[in-house]
């Protein structure tokens, strides 16, 4: 299988700043002296990923921000580490679109970008210049950053609600799992339809992220209605992104494609209601 891409946008002689559609595209193609910019969610499992491949800067979507400031918990995370790290302003920038959160205006930063000139409301492309001064990166251990388990929430004669963090569980499912809904803590970005519809699933939930320019942290749903999957969001005030089990446990819907619709799923439903609409 061919690596998932990513895309060089800038490169002078202190390294290199790369874009991707999801953090997690990002593998050994980047190192210590790169700058990586994803349209995932800032959060702690996906700024934990780019923490492990040792960039020397990261800057992904501030995804809503969020129930409990989720939407940007990776931002302290990278702190920890001495690693300067930003969010692009939710509503300046696509989720799931690397080339738009490059375009789009920062709106927050850690400590550490701040020292090295990063400031809020500036452009994204000046700011991952701006981390190419900082120290070369080392890999990081992050273990406890993303949680890697598919938990089953309800056993039932229909089939299961099982749920996880995020794509790089999904995509290593080898066999679809049609008699499943699956819950997530991504968004349903454009990229998530890519790893789910293969599944051939019963339904599929997971968050708005603030919605994001140009609705596209729901951006998979049409693609979802082509291929019949029902699909909803939770509101991303109502459950922390990157948790799943804040998702299924706290969640509630605030949008729908039309096939979740035709199965009675609704705005103002916890995801436990809707998930079990979905599983029928």
């Amino acid at each position: 299988m061919s690596p998932d891409p990513i895309h060089l946008v800038h490169e002078d002689s202190r390294g290199r700043v790369f874009t991707a559609d999801s953090m997690t595209y990002f593998d050994g193609r980047v190192g210590a002296k790169d700058v990586v910019i994803s349209g995932s969610y800032a959060a702690r499992a996906t700024i934990g990923w780019a923490l492990g491949l040792g960039v020397r800067g990261v800057i992904s979507h501030a995804a809503g921000v969020g129930k409990d400031d989720a939407g940007i918990s990776g931002l302290p995370l990278a702190e920890s580490f001495g690693v300067p790290a930003a969010a692009c302003e939710t509503m300046s920038a696509r989720l799931a679109d690397g080339a738009s959160v490059h375009g789009g205006r920062v709106g927050h930063a850690n400590p550490t970008a701040l020292r090295h000139g990063v400031r809020v409301g500036q452009p994204v492309t000046e700011a991952a210049r701006l981390m190419l001064d900082a120290p070369p990166g080392e890999k990081r251990s992050v273990q406890e950053a993303a949680d890697n388990r598919i938990h089953t929430f309800e056993e039932t004669p229909r089939g299961n609600i099982c749920g996880s963090w995020g794509i790089p569980v999904l995509r290593s499912i080898k066999e679809p799992r049609p008699r499943d809904v699956f819950v997530q803590a991504s968004h349903c970005g454009l990229t998530l339809s890519t790893y789910v519809i293969p599944l051939r699933l019963k339904g599929v939930i997971a968050t708005d992220a603030g919605r994001g320019m140009d609705d596209s942290g729901l951006a998979a749903f049409p693609v979802f209605d082509e291929a019949g999957v029902p699909a909803a969001a939770v509101g991303a005030m109502t459950a922390r992104i990157g948790d799943v089990l804040s998702v299924w446990n706290e969640g509630v819907i605030s949008a729908v494609n039309r096939v979740a619709e035709g199965k009675g799923v609704r705005p103002g439903m916890t995801a436990k209601e809707a998930a079990r609409k979905m599983l029928g």
